[in-house]
C-alpha cells in the first residue's frame, strides 16, 4: 500500500516510479478490515485513487456486555473498507507496465547521486531515489537502519473476516450495521462491516471484520508460532498452518468468555489467524537516497486504524518536498524533518491506547491512562475515531 502511494504521488509530480513487489501475485483477496480517517479520504482523492464505493458506512458504536447487552453507545460515522479494496483503487493509478510482482529486495548501493538496488536473481536497477514501502520487516530499512526493530507489545490478536450470509440471523440484527466493541479485562473485541470479495457491498456478500485482543508472554507467543508441521515461525504463522490445537482451544474461549452473539461470528470464521502487536520508533526516516514511508518508517500498534492513511500522508509529504526543492537531497532531508516526528508522535499515541490492555504499564501516567481507558464510553471516544492528530497540533 505504502509503496502504490508512494508511485502515485511521485507520478503526479512528473517522476517516473516503479513499484516491486516480493509476491508473485496479485496481492487480492485479503480482507483485512481498515477504518477510514479524512487524511485517507483526502489522499484517495488527491492521488486520483478517488473514494468510488470505498466501504460500508456505519453510523453508530455500541458497547456490549457479557450477555451481548448494548451498555453504551456513540453517533460516530465513518466508512470502513477492506485492504484489498484499496489496494485495487490503488493499483488503477500504476501503469501496469512499472508494477512489477516477485522482485525481492536484497540491497542498495548509493553513489551521492542515485541508488543501485540489487534484487532476487542478479537483477540491478537504477534511479535516483528508492523508497523503501515494505511494511514493518521492512528489508529497505534493515538495510540502512538495521538496529530499529519491532517491539512486542505484549498482546496479539485473534481475527478473521466471516461473510454477512454466513452470520446468524441474530448477529445481523444486533451487531453487522455498527461498529461494536467488547471490553472485559485485559481483552478487547472490535467487530465492524467491511466489503465482500470482489469489493461486493450488496446487502448478504459484505464481511464482518473481527479482532480479538489477547495478552500474552514473549515465550507463550513463541509457542503458538509453532505450525502444524513443527516449524518454528520467527513472528506468525500463515492461516493455514495454524495448529488445530490453538483454533480448539479459541473456540473452547469463545464459548466461555464472549457474548453469544459475538460468539455466533466466532463460529463463522473457518480459518481464525492471529497477528502479534508490535511497534517501533526510527530516530530517522532518510538515509542518502533511501527514503522509508508507511510501516517501514515507524509501525504504530493498531488501535487508530491509521496505518494506511499514515502511509499515504508520508508518500504525499514526500512527493510534496521533492516537487518543492530542485535539489534532491534537500527535499529528502525536508521530508524527513516533516515526518519523522508525526510518525514518532503517533507511535507515542498508540502506545497510550493499548494501555488499556494492562501490560507494560512503565510510568504514573501510563496507570492513569489504563484506568481512564477502562469505561466503556472512553474506548468508543478514542479507538479509531477521525482527527486524533489535531490534540497534537
Amino acid at each position: 500500500m505504502s509503496g502504490l502511494f508512494a508511485a502515485a504521488f511521485l507520478k503526479l509530480i512528473g517522476w517516473d516510479a516503479d513499484v516491486y513487489e516480493r509476491s508473485r501475485v496479485e496481492l487480492v483477496g485479503r480482507g483485512a478490515g481498515i477504518t477510514t480517517h479524512p487524511e485517507l479520504l483526502q489522499a484517495l482523492e488527491t492521488s486520483g485513487a478517488g473514494v468510488r464505493e470505498l466501504g460500508v458506512a456505519v453510523e453508530r458504536r455500541i458497547v456490549l456486555d457479557r450477555d451481548g447487552r448494548v451498555i453504551a453507545a456513540r453517533h460516530l460515522p465513518q466508512i470502513l473498507t477492506s485492504w484489498d479494496r484499496l489496494q485495487r483503487l490503488l493499483r488503477t493509478t500504476i501503469d501496469p507496465a512499472r508494477y512489477h510482482l516477485g522482485w525481492t529486495f536484497e540491497g542498495v548501493e548509493q553513489d551521492g547521486s542515485g541508488v543501485s538496488v540489487h534484487f532476487s536473481g542478479g537483477r540491478i536497477e537504477h534511479g535516483d531515489i528508492l523508497v523503501g514501502g515494505d511494511g514493518i520487516r521492512s528489508a529497505v530499512r534493515s538495510s540502512i537502519l538495521p538496529a530499529v526493530q519491532p517491539i512486542y507489545a505484549g498482546y496479539y490478536i485473534w481475527r478473521g473476516a466471516p461473510m454477512e450470509a454466513d452470520l446468524t440471523s441474530r448477529a445481523r440484527r444486533e451487531l453487522f450495521p455498527y461498529f461494536s466493541f467488547f471490553l472485559p479485562p485485559q481483552q478487547q473485541v472490535i467487530c465492524y462491516p467491511i466489503a465482500g470479495f470482489d469489493d461486493d457491498l450488496r446487502p448478504g456478500h459484505r464481511r464482518f471484520n473481527f479482532i480479538w485482543y489477547r495478552v500474552a508472554e514473549a515465550s507463550q507467543l513463541r509457542q503458538m508460532c509453532v505450525d502444524d508441521a513443527g516449524h518454528q515461525h520467527d513472528y506468525s504463522v500463515p492461516p493455514g498452518r495454524i495448529r488445530k490445537e490453538l483454533i480448539a482451544g479459541l473456540r473452547r474461549e469463545g464459548e466461555a468468555a464472549l457474548p453469544p452473539v459475538l460468539n455466533d461470528c466466532l463460529r463463522a470464521i473457518g480459518q481464525p489467524f492471529f497477528t502479534p502487536i508490535y511497534d517501533f520508533i526510527a530516530p530517522r526516516i532518510v538515509d542518502g537516497r533511501v527514503a522509508l514511508v508507511g510501516d517501514a518508517a515507524s509501525n504504530a500498534r493498531p488501535h487508530m486504524g491509521f496505518g494506511v492513511s499514515k502511509a499515504a500522508c508520508d508518500a504525499e509529504a514526500l512527493a510534496a518536498a521533492l516537487a518543492a526543492h530542485d535539489d534532491i537531497d534537500r527535499a529528502l532531508a525536508e521530508y524527513n524533518r516533516i515526518r519523522q516526528p508525526v510518525g514518532e508522535l503517533i507511535v507515542r499515541h498508540s502506545r497510550k491506547l493499548g494501555t488499556y490492555m494492562g501490560v507494560n504499564l512503565l510510568n504514573d501516567e501510563d496507570r492513569a491512562m489504563h484506568a481512564r481507558l477502562q469505561e466503556p464510553g472512553a474506548m468508543m471516544d478514542w479507538i479509531a475515531v477521525p482527527n486524533f492528530l489535531a490534540a497534537y497540533a
